[in-house]
């Protein structure tokens, strides 16, 4: 026999126990006592942070003269070259007591790279008072003569093939810089040159040989660039005076090789007893060829 329980009446109200009821009420309340403190907690925040930065407003407008306008007191500079202070001085023409703010740094910075020995300049304000100059300059490699009129006048050469004016360089060093010779000099609307091409080959062998050969680099007069191609070809040479020869031939490659020959060849007797020779031609791979003067 089976037995059916009667279907519960929606219309009767259900009975819940006490210990029951309690239990719900109590959660309910820890429930919205959680909700009130996290708005209070939230408004009380945000209220700070409000008052915070309205504090903070109103006493950056009473102080701001005090902490960014303040005349300029002190010039920071630093190049990698040879320029000083005191060259730079022409180019920071503001009175005595001006505000920082009111110098106008891209003006001195354009001014300055319109130097051709400066290849860039940083202008930057570091407050409270003080202007910072740094400058990369152009480092020259080799002297060069162009025409100025009815006379020449020397200019330099870096190894990126820039022809520029180059002041404050020591007369010991630009005495001992090599001439470039075996181009011709292209002239700009701007009264400059046109870059040197094919000059880096140049660049590494000059380098090399100043740090690691400086006997044989002190010997340099002239180097010429008549026959170095842009391509590693074999016909591609560079043309050294010499005050040991009249002629020093290298090839545009293995340069620590050639002036390690190079430097042997001076050391030998019959050589040193025959200085200068005509010719030494380093470009037969490991062997050189020697003309003597007659």
């Amino acid at each position: 026999m089976w037995v059916f329980g009667k279907k519960s009446n929606p219309s009767v109200k259900q009975i819940i126990p006490k210990g029951q009821r309690r239990r719900e009420i109590s959660s309910c309340r820890i429930f919205s006592l959680r909700g009130l403190l996290r708005i209070f907690l939230f408004v009380a925040l945000f209220g700070g942070l409000i008052c915070f930065g309205f504090i903070s407003f109103s006493w950056m407008r009473k102080n701001i003269q005090l902490i960014f306008i303040q005349p300029v007191c002190q010039i920071k500079f630093q190049t990698n070259g040879t320029l000083n202070g005191q060259w730079l001085r022409s180019f920071l023409t503001f009175p005595q007591g001006t505000d920082i703010m009111e110098i106008d740094i891209f003006t001195i910075k354009r001014n300055i790279e319109q130097c051709s020995q400066i290849k860039e300049a940083h202008i930057e304000r570091q407050f409270p008072d003080t202007i910072k100059v740094t400058l990369k300059e152009r480092i020259p490699i080799l002297r060069i003569l162009v025409r100025d009129g009815q006379s020449h006048r020397e200019m330099f050469v870096d190894g990126e093939g820039v022809i520029f004016s180059c002041e404050s360089i020591a007369e010991i060093e630009r005495k001992m810089m090599p001439f470039l010779s075996g181009m011709t000099l292209k002239r700009m609307g701007d009264g400059g040159y046109e870059k040197v091409e094919t000059l880096e080959k140049v660049c590494e062998l000059l380098t090399l040989a100043k740090t690691k050969y400086w006997p044989i680099y002190a010997q340099m007069e002239v180097i010429s660039i008549e026959k170095l191609r842009k391509k590693n070809v074999p016909w591609s040479k560079i043309n050294v005076r010499c005050h040991c020869a009249s002629t020093v031939i290298f090839k545009d490659s293995d340069f620590d090789e050639q002036l390690k020959r190079l430097s042997f060849i001076l050391s030998t007797q019959k050589v040193r007893n025959s200085l200068p020779v005509e010719r030494i031609d380093l470009s037969f791979g490991k062997d050189a060829v020697i003309n003597f003067r007659k």
